[in-house]
C-alpha cells in the first residue's frame, strides 16, 4: 500500500484537530520522501527515523509516535501488519525544567504594562491555568473565586483569588465578551517580552514556566501531591509527582520527625500525666539540650574570656554572616544554616586583647 494511501485513510477514519492533520501529514510527507510504499517491516520504520537528521529528539518521537497511531489504526481496521510494535520509541534526553523563583515572579510583575498585563500574569500565576485556556476566556467563565476554561485536555476549573476574578470581569465587560481577546500564541509572545523586559534570559520564559513555577511553590509549602494534582488538574497522579520529586531536598530539610513528636505530645497533655521522663512544658529540643548536648555545642563555640573583645573592623563578608544568623532565626526560630559559617564568624569578629 501506498504511504500517502495510508494518509488518506488515517485522517478520513480518524477524528483529531486541524494541528493534528498538519502533524499526520509533515510525518507521512517525510516518510513518502523515504518510500513511497508503506513500510511494512520494523527495519524500515528504523532506517527512516535514522534518516530525520537535524530533528530534535522531542520531535522524532513524537513523529514515530504519529506513525504508530496511524500503524495502529491500519491493523485494527484494514489487518494490515504494524511495522511499528518491534520498534523501541526514540529516547529524548531529559531536559532540567526551569521555574522561576519568588523574586523572580515579582520582577515579572514590576515588568507589566498596563492592566490587562498585570491580569496575565497573576492570573497565570494564582491559578497555575494553562495560556491556551485564557485565551478564550470570556465573562461568563469567571466565577466568585474560580475560573472555567477549555484546555487541550478538556474543560477545567481553577481556583482563583476572588479580588482577581473581579478585575477579570471587569475587562471583560460583559458575560459573551472576551477577557484577553488574544490568541494563546499572542499571549505566549506577551508573555515573553515581559519577562525580557523583567531581565530575564535564557529559555523556557514562557506562560508554561509560570505554571510550573506555581506548582513548584505549591508542592514546596505543601509537601502533598494531591494538592499539587488538584492545584494544575491534572488527570494523572504521576504528572503531579514530578514537581514534588523536585523538590525533594526542599521537603527533605523541612521535615523534622523529633519536632513532630515534640508537637503531638504537647498538644496531648502528656508532659502534665508524666507518662513521659520530661520536664513539663519543654520542647523535645530544650530536654536534649538538658542532657548534654549543649556541652558540644559550648566547645564548638567557647565561652567568651576576659581577654577577648570585638574587632574593631568588621568586614563585609562578616555583616552577610551575621545577617543571615538574624534572618534564620528570625524565620525559623532558631540559626539552621551551616554551622562551620556560624563558627567562622565567631572568630573573625572576636580579636585577643593586647
Amino acid at each position: 500500500m501506498k504511504t500517502l494511501d495510508v494518509l488518506r485513510e488515517v485522517l478520513a477514519g480518524k477524528r483529531m484537530s486541524e494541528s493534528s492533520k498538519r502533524n499526520y501529514e509533515a510525518v507521512f510527507g517525510s516518510l513518502n520522501k523515504f518510500s513511497e510504499e508503506f513500510p511494512v517491516k520494523s527495519v524500515e520504520v528504523n532506517k527512516w527515523l535514522v534518516s530525520l537528521k537535524g530533528y530534535s529528539d522531542t520531535t522524532v518521537r513524537l513523529w514515530f509516535t504519529i506513525l504508530r497511531n496511524a500503524c495502529d489504526y491500519m491493523e485494527a481496521n484494514f489487518e494490515i501488519p504494524n511495522p511499528c510494535k518491534a520498534v523501541e520509541s526514540p529516547g529524548v534526553k531529559k531536559r532540567k525544567r526551569r521555574y522561576f523563583k519568588a523574586e523572580e515572579i515579582v520582577r515579572i510583575l514590576q515588568a507589566c504594562k498596563g492592566d490587562l498585563e498585570y491580569a496575565l500574569v497573576m492570573t497565570l500565576v494564582d491559578s497555575g491555568s494553562r495560556v491556551g485556556g485564557l485565551a478564550g476566556l470570556r465573562g461568563r467563565d469567571i466565577g466568585d473565586g474560580w475560573l472555567s476554561v477549555r484546555e487541550k485536555t478538556g474543560e477545567r476549573r481553577y481556583r482563583l483569588d476572588a479580588r482577581l476574578c473581579e478585575v477579570l470581569r471587569r475587562l471583560a465587560g460583559g458575560d459573551n465578551s472576551m477577557v484577553f481577546g488574544s490568541s494563546d500564541k499572542a499571549l505566549s509572545m506577551r508573555v515573553i517580552r515581559i519577562c525580557r523586559r523583567a531581565g530575564l534570559k535564557g529559555e523556557k520564559l514562557g506562560p508554561h514556566t509560570l505554571r510550573h513555577s506555581s506548582a513548584s511553590l505549591v508542592a514546596e509549602e505543601t509537601k502533598n501531591v494531591m494538592a499539587v494534582k488538584a492545584f494544575l488538574q491534572h488527570d494523572n497522579i504521576q504528572t503531579s509527582m514530578i514537581y514534588i520529586h523536585d523538590v525533594e531536598e526542599e521537603i527533605q530539610k523541612s521535615i523534622s520527625p523529633l519536632k513532630l513528636v515534640a508537637d503531638k505530645v504537647t498538644e496531648s497533655g502528656m508532659y502534665e500525666q508524666k507518662q513521659l521522663p520530661m520536664k513539663a512544658g519543654l520542647a523535645i529540643a530544650e530536654v536534649i539540650e538538658d542532657s548534654g548536648i549543649d556541652e558540644i555545642v559550648g566547645d564548638m563555640f567557647p565561652e567568651i574570656s576576659e581577654d577577648v573583645a570585638v574587632r574593631p573592623l568588621l568586614k563585609r563578608e562578616d555583616l552577610v554572616l551575621i545577617r543571615k544568623g538574624f534572618v534564620e532565626l528570625a524565620v525559623k526560630g532558631r540559626y539552621s544554616g551551616d554551622v562551620g559559617k556560624a563558627r567562622e564568624l565567631m572568630k573573625r569578629m572576636l580579636r585577643r586583647v593586647k
